[in-house]
């Protein structure tokens, strides 16, 4: 699959005929996410969870702001693993 950039990524996720509510995982945005590389797939994630976050749906403009969200989330998962080994 051809998702080189946020704007590629966000586009695939929502080709649906009947559309995609805010961090919903249809069909399209499962298919994406098992196709593309890793770093990607973190990142369709992080826009899904921005998505419930803010209310809105993710724009290519919001790209900062989900990889920001990224990092939080990576974040959260260290402090969680740190937690649990403790």
């Amino acid at each position: 699959m051809n998702t080189t950039t946020f704007a590629d990524l966000l586009a695939a996720a929502n080709e649906t005929k009947t559309g995609r509510s805010l961090g919903q995982w249809t069909p399209a945005a499962c298919r994406v996410w098992r196709e593309v590389d890793p770093e990607m797939a973190w990142l369709l994630e992080a826009a899904l969870a921005w998505e419930l976050g803010v209310g809105r749906m993710a724009r290519p403009e919001d790209e900062l702001l989900v990889r920001e969200r990224c990092a939080a989330m990576d974040a959260a998962t260290a402090a969680a693993k740190g937690n649990a080994a403790g």
